[in-house]
C-alpha cells in the first residue's frame, strides 16, 4: 500500500510540466489550432509508456522483495493496480492545472488533495473510524485509495489457508 500512495504522490513532481503543456494547449486552442478531445487523447497516448514503466520496475522491486506472491498472475494484478493509480493522478494533475495556473498554488491544492485522499481510503483509519458528516460519506466511497488498497489486499491475500498446530 505504500508504494500505491508514494507512487501516487510522486505525480505531483510533474506539475510545473503540466502548467505548461496547459498554457500552450489554450493558446493553440484560442487559436483554433487544437481541440480538447486531440489534446486529452495524445497526453494520455504519450504518457502511458513512461506510466507503464514507472509501475513496473518499483512494482517488481516492491512486490518481490518482501516475498509476496510468486505467481505471475497476482505480480500483473498488483502493477495494473500502480499503473491505474498513477493514470487517475495523472488526470486528477491535469484537472488541477486546468484550474490553477499557478505552479506553487497548484502544488499545494495537489498535495492537499492527495493527502486528503489517502487519509481518508482506509490505510490510516479504518471506515468505521472516520467522521461520517463528510469524510466517509462522501469521501471514502469517492477516492480511489480505497479501491487499490482493497484490491492490493485481496490480490495477496484471498485464498490463503494457514496450518493450524493446535
Amino acid at each position: 500500500m505504500f508504494v500505491a500512495s508514494f507512487l501516487t504522490f510522486m505525480a505531483i513532481g510533474e506539475f510545473p510540466s503540466f502548467v505548461e503543456e496547459m498554457k500552450v494547449f489554450e493558446r493553440e486552442r484560442l487559436n483554433g489550432h487544437y481541440a480538447v478531445t486531440p489534446f486529452g487523447i495524445g497526453n494520455t497516448l504519450s504518457v502511458l509508456p513512461f506510466l507503464a514503466l514507472v509501475a513496473l520496475i518499483p512494482g517488481a522491486i516492491t512486490y518481490f522483495l518482501p516475498g509476496l506472491h510468486h505467481r505471475y498472475q497476482h505480480f500483473l494484478f498488483f502493477v495494473v493496480i500502480l499503473f491505474a493509480c498513477m493514470m487517475l493522478v495523472e488526470s486528477l494533475m491535469m484537472i488541477v492545472a486546468s484550474v490553477v495556473p499557478n505552479i506553487l498554488m497548484g502544488i499545494i491544492v495537489g498535495d492537499g488533495i492527495q493527502g486528503i485522499m489517502i487519509l481518508v481510503g482506509g490505510f490510516f483509519r479504518l471506515p468505521t473510524d472516520l467522521p461520517k458528516p463528510l469524510l466517509k460519506y462522501p469521501f471514502y466511497h469517492i477516492v480511489f485509495h480505497k479501491y487499490a488498497y482493497q484490491g492490493l489486499f485481496k490480490n495477496e491475500f484471498l485464498g490463503l489457508t494457514f496450518p493450524n498446530h493446535h
